[in-house]
């Protein structure tokens, strides 16, 4: 018996005498969780979860609440409390909200293909995880964080329309961070790993690049203050797209939050610059079948040769502001409806990294932000001061490691002065999945 259609069956018929409108949001889960420490098991953790998030329309206004308990009488109890919220919340629009009616969506089994592993194995990947990074060289005396994770998730939506979509997915994560040491100087970098089968996990491969990166760090030195051309690493550069990706969002335009406002159609960035939105992207995290009101998923193009092309919508905002609907609606059951991207796939290029890292007699290798956005980003205007670290070239010849410097500027004249990208992509595991690109000049303040 499907309890979960069966009750909200029930919640929809209320929803019919209250003259609302309802949708129900159902996500949840099985994790686990393995780490290592000091090659003794320190951590085991097994989880499984599961919440519902309702959505009462009423005309122009709406109200949401959510529970972690699905039986009947809560899930009908949550409902009164987001209609109570959509009497209570009076936004001032007159346009009634509209529900997703149903529609085909792409099927995507490639997501969820369970596998039967041995616990045995689960755990010396877990181990392994340290243990490869203490064996690799004598200067890697700790790994102060490394774990192994495996992951089952669900997503399902219903609602007063009709609606009824669900997917799955599972797949394994990882990551450690070996801390080198050589005399009074150490460094700690890492790496990390997805993965939708048991047997493409390398945990060879990812500790010897997480004490590659570790040891490359050593003996780092000051940068002198001035513009620099900058390669930003392939695995750095997700952090400029975070920078940029809630300018898309139909609702900041609306607002008069989004720096891309007014500006479709218009060429704001490098014509070696192209974006797309790909849901459908195994690589990437955020793949799905379709977004967080049901509606089918769809690429959308954000940039094509540096012309802002679309923004993102959901089905409010699409409506309100007369435009095409992307499916892009983004909330947990636990908050209000939002608008966000899915895969943001950066176009590559013909350019391997050392050729770009040889374009000008000097360039800066950007191999890290220190302490993400947080740390010097204004979204409000684009400008950006952030701590960063990498390594210094000089005619394609890496010089060593600097550190300690702060790179400066704005995210709208760096998608300008994009001068070349890279041809091979970062690592899968990310929701932002780029090239090393090339940036004309940046200002950098060292030493």
């Amino acid at each position: 018996m499907d309890t979960i259609k069966t009750n909200f069956q029930k919640i929809a018929d209320q929803a019919r005498k209250d003259g609302a409108k309802v949708e129900m949001l159902v996500t949840g889960g099985e994790a686990l969780s393995i780490g290592y420490s000091k090659r003794k098991l320190e951590s085991f953790e097994s989880t499984q979860t599961q919440m519902a998030g309702l959505r009462v329309i009423l005309g122009a206004n709406q109200g949401y609440a959510y529970t972690e308990n699905l039986s009947e009488e809560s899930l009908l109890r949550t409902y009164g409390e987001a209609l109570n919220n959509a009497k209570t919340v009076q936004t001032g629009e007159t346009k009634p909200v509209e529900l997703v009616k149903p529609q085909a969506v792409k099927a995507m089994p490639e997501l969820f293909k369970p596998e039967e592993i041995a616990m045995e194995k689960k755990l010396e990947v877990a181990r392994l995880l340290e243990e490869l990074c203490l064996a690799k060289d004598s200067r890697v005396t700790n790994v102060p964080y490394s774990g192994f994770n495996e992951s089952v998730v669900f997503k399902r939506i219903l609602n007063s329309e009709g609606l009824d979509q669900e997917f799955k997915q599972n797949y394994y994560s990882g990551y450690t961070y070996p801390l080198a040491k050589d005399g009074e100087n150490s460094k700690m970098d890492g790496e990390g790993f997805f993965a939708r089968k048991f047997d493409d996990i390398n945990t060879a491969e990812v500790t010897g690049e997480g004490v590659r990166k570790a040891l490359a760090r050593l003996g780092a030195t000051q940068l002198p203050t001035g513009n620099y051309a900058v390669v930003i690493d392939r695995e750095q550069f997700p952090t400029v797209l975070q920078m940029i990706h809630d300018y898309f969002s139909a609702k900041e335009v609306h607002e008069g939050k989004s720096l891309f406002k007014g500006k479709l159609g218009q060429k704001i960035a490098s014509d070696k610059f192209e974006l797309i939105d790909d849901p459908f992207e195994t690589r990437g995290t955020a793949v799905r079948p379709f977004d967080d009101e049901g509606a089918p998923s769809q690429k959308t193009v954000l940039f094509d040769k540096g012309v802002l092309k679309n923004y993102l919508s959901n089905l409010e905002y699409a409506n309100k502001m007369n435009l095409p609907h992307t499916a892009h609606a983004s909330r947990g059951p636990a908050s209000q409806q939002a608008i966000a991207p899915t895969n943001m796939v950066v176009a590559t290029g013909d350019k391997s990294l050392q050729e770009l890292l040889a374009a000008y007699d000097k360039v800066i290798h950007l191999a890290g932000f220190e302490g993400g956005l947080h740390a010097g980003f204004k979204q409000s205007t684009g400008d950006f001061s952030m701590p960063a670290s990498g390594f210094l070239y000089e005619k394609g010849q890496n010089k060593g490691p600097i550190e300690q410097f702060v790179m400066s500027g704005n995210v709208l004249e760096l998608l300008r002065d994009i001068e070349a990208v890279g041809r091979d992509y970062n690592k899968p595991g990310n929701s932002f999945i780029c090239p090393d690109v090339l940036i004309k000049s940046l200002s950098f303040a060292g030493a």
